[in-house]
């Protein structure tokens, strides 16, 4: 499959996750395509399902379909993301590196101050601003305040990517994915920038505040 092709299953798939009806008009200005080669294109993955047509109030529009997903790989990574640096960027370059579509959680502000006993200084809806706007991320998404794993119901990645310092357990965590059906590959991230971490950039700025 090309990467053109790709482009259009992995836009498919976004589409699907933000609820958008994407018709193929749409996704040929997207992909600067003439419409004539991009209906060409769409034929012959419908005819293969990996593409779907569905109709809506007379209007048509496009569906990944089971075999499109299959030929995706959506990896989720995640974190707090409160002041950004080149550590962040450096984690999630690997991140993207493991598949074809990187999604990010971005931890709520409630999730900030349960787990790290203080408020954020940037407010959940900047962070997810910020992050949505950076080159290896395809989307961000808050996370939920109840429950981490049902942003992983949601996307049902492929690869579950974990920062080098995140404390999760790998293994009750995959144990978790199993007893909840869900199937994604755990990777532990190795990627690390020495010296570069938000606490101690935090505690630098509060020092000069």
């Amino acid at each position: 499959m090309g990467p053109l092709e790709k482009r259009v299953l992995t836009r498919l798939y976004l589409a699907g996750l933000m609820g958008e009806r994407l018709s193929s008009s749409e996704l040929a200005q997207e992909l600067c395509l003439p419409e004539g080669e991009c209906e060409k294109l769409l034929r012959r993955r419908v005819e293969k399902d990996f593409v779907r047509i569905r109709t809506s109030s007379g209007n048509r529009f496009l569906e990944l379909g089971p075999r499109g997903r299959e030929a995706i790989r959506v990896v989720l990574t995640g974190g707090v993301f409160d002041v950004l640096h080149v550590g962040h960027l450096a984690t999630l370059e690997e991140a993207k590196r493991l598949g074809d579509v990187p999604v990010v959680v971005v931890a709520r502000d409630k999730t900030v101050e349960e787990l790290k006993h203080r408020k954020p200084l940037n407010p959940e809806g900047d962070r997810l601003r910020l992050v949505s706007a950076l080159k290896p991320v395809d989307l961000a998404l808050l996370g939920d305040l109840e429950d981490m794993l049902k942003v992983v119901e949601f996307v049902k990645p492929d690869v579950i990517a974990l920062g080098y310092d995140q404390k999760h357990d790998e293994e009750r965590l995959r144990m978790e994915l199993a007893r909840r059906g869900l199937r994604a590959d755990v990777v532990r991230l190795r990627t690390h920038v020495p010296g570069i971490k938000s606490s101690k950039i935090i505690a630098r700025l509060r020092e000069l505040g």
